[in-house]
């Protein structure tokens, strides 16, 4: 065992050791000299020490005072003979001058008064503080002096408290990395000066909370360089203290000069994609009022401007909504929710969607729900900015919003669409919708998108959401400069990890670009040596559809033979009776050898007994639509032991149970047809239900390709995959019983090109035979190396042949004789949207990759330029606006140069890997391996 690996057991037998050495700085510690300062070696008594120094060294009271004229906010603590006792700095004599080098005294001081507070990092000061009254700062005002301090005045006239420009920094932080409060870090502050309740504390936390929002607003100014505008902060134009993201088209800024005439098959790679989403936890309650509490700068980065949008919100608030998808439910209960004592019920938000960035003038309060009239205003305000003809736009209920906003548009005079727009919604909630809104609205059909998920809302309310307490409480005003400090701290952070943010999803981009390139040439390959003809009149369908959203849908659903068949089956006389018989059949089939442990030994005797009351009433209505069927079931039943009488061995003595004499005998034709439609019904259903197990068993196996490592994760996830296997092995015995009672009933014919016989060598997926092969690269390797030494062997088949099941026809009946029909391309459809959409990635990914270090060299160039954009100033000001845009000139220099030696490397193994796939045969990879990038 490595010590290193496991501190803590190295230091449990050492405790009393560390626990002796915390209780010896209690006392007057190892370097204690009686009645003899250290620093000035005279007789005066060293009895003090500083807990803030470093060493904890006693002193004499002149050498402290001494030692911390330039560290006056330091702790200091007495020795009275017994033990240490907290004293202040300036109850021993010191006091801070401002205006003069520290040490110095003013000839013509000016004190301030007795009480004068100041919050520090290590807690809160009383203190003697002098203001200039000189020569030398007596122009200044004395909140002017505090701040050359670096100390932060509670107010501009006459101020009596005064705040550490660490202190603020260190809060404002943690208030953005761990949403700390500001009541929770004034209070971590008084327990920092005294945890004993002994002492009476002043009372400063409303000033404290003024100079936070002060000094987040100051802070927001200052990097959005309106310190070097002659304008000042009066001249901040809307949206323009936003964070931007470097990596979305900006014209002007990072895209080429001919991105306008890009070919429509490269033409999204220019498309701005945005994301729309309401969050309902970021609620205000009834607090002050906007007249007491206005916004410092609400309208200026993330938030609309306030006035324009209540008028806009007061103008509409009778306008109709639209809500025609059954699923629709989010806006509904949003707006049925109780909005009691609240003036905000949450909010809502325009996002990037590519890199999850708040967008300027995006942001805006929801007074009651998702209303179409707030979510219309922050979406054109933020797309305002867009420059580009073409807009992609992702909303959980885009379906029913897009509807109309042409014409919501046309009423408001500075609100344009653009050119050509499209509308989806997020991958994650368009299971939610109806089957019409997934196919048309489905992110992952949607050409040009790339791995946009459109969720990136989600993950930005994660970022603000842990705040909501705190905005809760606060007045509009402050609500809205805290959450755009919030947002731009958000946006910061994602510029920093861009360049690791962007490395992994290109890694990931070309490992599943390759991946289901291959599979998808495996497939087409298949398709094209069996139906060619097919194959061109799908490419043709598939091409029209994506340029030109010509001709139907081809990612529309067929209605399958199963539906077909309930439909039919649903409007003959006698329907519930021959359903609850083969609800029956199917409850008895799944209760067989199911005994297992005591607890489910007693519920599977339950259900036994639940299905004994069930056929006793079965066998009422049998008798009375199944003549003389009483007389076979006694008979049969006579030849067998009791013990094989349990509920789950009992025959129900359905048509197909019966011979073809006695079904005659027994039966009316119309029982033995019902049965069969319901048959044939179960067998598509099964067989899709197989389908869709492969489906997941071949995701299931890429995830733990891609993901799982280590022994215990590896039999973990071989369990899960167990248990996958086993729901294709019931699902494809649930097609064989259903099939062969099909048999039983109708005999051979024509139906059989359709349901054909299952063998477990059909239950394949797509592309799961690749994967299989990556699965077991170590198996192959040692493969390898015994061939080398035995000598080559065969390599099994020279041609995989897609099985049967993924050739299904999706029309009306079971006599249809398609030997390949809409199932298979579906199933083609989406197998070349997914090869397409992560060959679309590493295009986006290629493209930020050029975009991001471009922007970069933008924005140094404009704060290069703003070091001496004002003129008439003073010189020490001059200086300090010069060297702060410097500053940022060396960081935007430092982050490109770091980026482009982070990616370049893998943008040389992009480049390859789009040439590579350029003549393979795919016509996915054809378009996209064009000269796509812009140099």
């Amino acid at each position: 065992m490595d010590e290193q690996d496991f501190p803590l057991l190295s230091w449990i037998p050492l405790r009393d050791e560390y626990l002796d050495e915390v209780l010896r700085l209690e006392g007057r510690g190892p370097y204690a000299t009686a009645n003899q300062c250290p620093r000035c070696t005279t007789d005066a008594d060293p009895s003090i020490r500083c807990s803030d120094c470093v060493g904890g060294e006693l002193l004499c009271v002149p050498c402290i005072l001494k030692l911390h004229s330039r560290n006056p906010l330091h702790r200091v603590e007495k020795w009275n003979r017994t033990a240490f006792e907290r004293v202040s700095l300036a109850s021993l004599g010191l006091r801070i001058q401002l205006g003069h080098p520290p040490g110095t005294v003013c000839g013509h001081r000016e004190p301030a008064r007795s009480d004068f507070v100041v919050i520090h990092t290590n807690g809160i000061h009383i203190i003697n503080l002098d203001f200039c009254g000189c020569g030398l700062s007596s122009t200044l005002h004395r909140r002017q002096q505090l701040l050359r301090f670096s100390w932060w005045p509670a107010t501009a006239i006459d101020p009596n408290t005064a705040a550490t420009f660490a202190a603020l920094k260190k809060y404002h932080l943690l208030s953005l990395t761990g949403k700390l409060t500001g009541y929770d870090a004034w209070r971590t502050l008084e327990l920092e000066t005294d945890n004993t309740g002994s002492s009476s504390l002043p009372d400063r936390l409303p000033s404290w909370m003024v100079m936070i929002r002060e000094w987040r607003h100051i802070a927001m100014m200052k990097r959005g360089g309106r310190g070097h505008d002659a304008t000042g902060v009066a001249g901040t134009a809307d949206g323009e203290l936003a964070v931007q993201c470097p990596a979305c088209p900006l014209p002007g800024i990072n895209l080429p000069e001919s991105w306008e005439a890009a070919p429509s098959n490269r033409a999204w790679l220019y498309r701005p994609i945005v994301a729309m989403d309401a969050n309902f936890r970021m609620k205000n309650r009834m607090r002050s009022s906007k007249t007491k509490d206005p916004g410092l700068h609400t309208g200026k980065a993330y938030f609309v401007p306030d006035d324009k949008y209540d008028e806009h919100v007061a103008a509409h608030i009778d306008q109709e909504e639209i809500s025609g998808c059954s699923r629709f439910a989010a806006l509904t209960a949003a707006n049925l929710k109780s909005t009691k004592g609240l003036r905000v019920t949450g909010v809502g938000a325009i996002f990037d969607a590519r890199h999850d960035f708040w967008l300027p003038n995006g942001l805006g309060d929801l007074q009651k729900g998702e209303r179409y009239c707030n979510m219309d205003y922050m979406f054109f305000s933020s797309i305002s900015r867009i420059k580009t003809p073409s807009l992609l736009v992702s909303y959980d209920i885009a379906c029913q919003w897009h509807k109309n906003l042409p014409t919501r548009a046309a009423t408001h005079p500075d609100w344009n669409l653009p050119d050509d727009i499209d509308f989806a919604v997020p991958k994650f909630h368009i299971a939610a919708h109806q089957e019409e809104c997934q196919e048309e609205f489905d992110l992952a059909k949607k050409r040009g998108t790339g791995q946009t998920d459109g969720e990136g809302p989600e993950r930005g309310w994660s970022n603000v959401n842990g705040a909501a307490a705190s905005t809760k409480e606060m007045g509009p005003g402050g609500r809205h400069d805290t959450v755009d400090d919030h947002c731009g701290h958000a946006n910061w952070r994602k510029i920093v990890g861009l360049g690791s943010s962007l490395l992994r999803r290109m890694k990931a981009a070309l490992l599943q670009a390759t991946e289901q390139g291959d599979i998808y040439t495996e497939f087409t390959k298949s398709l094209e040596l069996d139906h060619p003809e097919k194959l061109a009149e799908w490419r043709e369908q598939i091409h029209g559809w994506e340029m030109h959203e010509r001709g139907p849908n081809p990612y529309k659903k067929p209605v399958s033979g199963a539906c077909y068949a309930v439909r039919i089956i649903a409007s003959m006389p006698g329907f519930d009776n021959a359903n609850t018989s083969f609800r029956l059949k199917l409850r008895l089939d799944k209760n067989k050898d199911r005994d297992g442990t005591s607890n489910q030994a007693a519920r599977v005797q339950e259900s036994r007994t639940s299905i004994l009351r069930l056929l006793h009433r079965f066998r009422a209505d049998q008798d009375v639509h199944m003549h003389h069927i009483a007389s076979i079931i006694n008979v049969d039943e006579s030849t067998q032991s009791h013990n094989t009488l349990r509920p789950e061995h009992i025959k129900l003595y359905l048509p197909s149970d019966l011979s073809e004499r006695e079904r005659a005998a027994a039966c009316d034709p119309t029982l033995s047809d019902m049965e069969a439609k319901f048959r044939y019904a179960g067998a598509c259903q099964a067989l899709d239900d197989v389908r869709h197990q492969l489906r997941f068993r071949t995701y299931v196996k890429r995830f733990k390709i891609n993901n799982v490592v280590g022994q215990r994760k590896n039999t973990r996830a071989r369990t899960f995959q167990s248990r996958i296997d086993d729901a294709v092995h019931r699902a494809a015995a649930t097609y064989r019983l259903h099939r062969a009672a099909y048999l039983r009933l109708v005999g051979p014919g024509a139906w059989e090109k359709r349901l054909r016989e299952l063998l477990d060598e059909h239950l394949v997926g797509l592309g799961e035979r690749l994967l299989d092969q990556i699965d077991l690269a170590d198996i192959e390797r040692v493969k390898e190396y015994l061939r080398s030494r035995r000598g080559p062997s065969s390599t099994g088949e020279s041609r995989y042949t897609l099985p049967w099941i993924w050739y299904t026809a999706g029309g009306g009946g079971e006599d249809e004789e398609a030997e390949i029909g809409d199932d298979l391309k579906l199933e083609w459809f989406k197998t070349r949207a997914r090869s397409t959409r992560w060959m679309e990635e590493v295009l986006h990914l290629l493209e930020e990759m050029r975009r991001v270090p471009e922007t970069f060299k933008v924005w140094a160039r404009e704060w290069g330029q703003r070091s001496t954009a004002r003129s008439d100033i003073p010189a020490d000001l001059a200086e300090g606006l010069a060297a702060y845009a410097c500053k940022h000139v060396a960081m935007y220099d430092a982050l490109r140069e770091r980026f482009t030696g982070q990616w370049e490397s893998l943008q040389v193994a992009a480049t390859t890997f789009l040439s590579n796939r350029e003549d393979d045969g795919m016509d996915v990879c054809a378009e996209a391996a064009e000269p796509m990038m812009v140099n």
